[in-house]
């Protein structure tokens, strides 16, 4: 679950209500159900289910703008400074691009998924959102309401299923299987008489696409519709629970890894709706209406649904955004915290974690951090062993050079 903007620390689960005024903000802690862990007084639902849950409370960067550090957090690996803002072929790969070169989906579903909005800032694309130096086929599907650099439409209450899987309405899917046949034997021809390898990719793109096309099994993932309305009402109408329950029905059919973009859709502000943590302005008054009500719900109904139906023990949840947020409170519009890497909280649940902890701890105004210090590379490093993907493993990049998927190292006492 990603956080586009960074979502504030000292407002969600690192408190801090003894820091003066004009740092601490109106909330105040409460009591959770592990004794002694605190956390927002806008996060009631979260806080009756803290023992399926570790908070990392430390986790630190020194960037500050939204590409660079969305970049370094998506993928554990750093692009070196804020001025890197432009994506390249040979950026690492974001770690649902690595999961699908390790551990690809079967064939009728796509290994890595990403939704509602695809990702960027500034006129760029975000750099290491995709496959990198793994190569285009390890992308991350895209379900998206947007295109690259634009707005996505109004929220209609209806999260749609993905444009590309859609058929021509005068195109049968027996139709197509049968064009798929024909043009097996012409490619299994043309590769065998060519031996080319740009071909074979090509070929291996296109049986992808058309499994994924003629899957009932890829169509019924995404068709939220088979949804009961109250397990709708219990994740919430808002894009941002919607795009929870659609990443729940990919993890049960068998997808290795979503990309959840939590959005929301505010009225009355500037700010735009897929990178809404970045609270600049309007930030209490859209943690009071919007963004705190919706995050605790949507969350704490993926966790509860996930742990009923006995898959949270074998899905690790992240909760992360690229930053934090100052801990002073500027002077624009209902007041707004600014960009802050070197503090934020990273939230863990579900398989392989040791659940019900607080690990790490910053100074008395949530903004340097002063125990267990985590970068995105051991945070990298963490969630591959989590998934039990040895961190120190090698990959070839697409000219044959050996890469390691993560340079840091397991944050210690989060892995159970």
């Amino acid at each position: 679950m990603f956080l586009n903007g960074g979502q504030a620390q000292m407002d969600t689960f690192d408190m801090k209500p003894a820091a003066p005024e004009g740092i601490r903000g109106p909330y105040h802690p409460i009591a959770t159900s592990v004794p002694g862990t605190q956390i927002s007084s806008m996060l009631p639902r979260l806080s009756r289910l803290t023992e399926q849950y570790t908070i990392l409370r430390s986790a630190s960067h020194p960037l500050s703008g939204h590409n660079s550090s969305a970049a370094y957090v998506l993928s554990g690996h750093t692009p070196g400074n804020d001025s890197s803002i432009q994506p390249t072929p040979m950026d690492h790969p974001t770690y649902g691009s690595v999961v699908s070169r390790i551990h690809p989906a079967p064939d009728h579903l796509p290994s890595s998924v990403l939704t509602p909005r695809l990702l960027f800032d500034m006129g760029f694309p975000t750099p290491s959102a995709g496959g990198g130096w793994l190569g285009r086929q390890y992308d991350p599907f895209p379900v998206v309401r947007n295109r690259m650099m634009s707005k996505a439409p109004a929220w209609s209450g209806t999260l749609p299923g993905p444009r590309s899987l859609a058929l021509p309405s005068d195109i049968s899917h027996s139709r197509l299987a049968s064009r798929r046949s024909l043009l097996g034997h012409v490619d299994t021809a043309f590769t065998a008489a060519r031996d080319n390898a740009s071909a074979r990719t090509l070929q291996a793109h296109q049986d992808k696409a058309l499994n994924l096309i003629l899957s009932p099994e890829c169509q019924a993932a995404f068709d939220l519709s088979k949804e009961s309305a109250a397990t709708h009402d219990r994740y919430g109408r808002f894009e941002m629970g919607q795009v929870l329950l659609m990443a729940r029905r990919l993890v049960e059919s068998g997808v290795r890894f979503v990309t959840a973009n939590a959005v929301s859709n505010p009225k009355n502000t500037r700010l735009s709706s897929f990178q809404i943590w970045d609270t600049h302005f309007d930030h209490f008054r859209l943690y009071n209406e919007t963004l705190l009500p919706e995050f605790d719900q949507s969350l704490s109904a993926l966790l509860e649904d996930l742990q009923t139906r006995g898959l949270l023990s074998e899905t690790l949840v992240i909760v992360m955004g690229e930053m934090g947020r100052t801990p002073t409170i500027n002077k624009n519009k209902d007041g707004g915290r600014d960009h802050w890497g070197r503090a934020y909280s990273v939230l863990w649940a579900g398989g392989g974690v040791n659940s019900g902890h607080v690990i790490g701890a910053t100074d008395k105004n949530a903004g340097e951090v002063i125990d267990a210090k985590a970068s995105p590379d051991d945070i990298a490093a963490t969630l591959y062993e989590a998934l039990g993907i040895p961190h120190e493993t090698v990959l070839e990049d697409i000219a044959g050079r050996p890469r390691r998927i993560a340079e840091g190292s397991p944050v210690p006492g989060l892995l159970a």
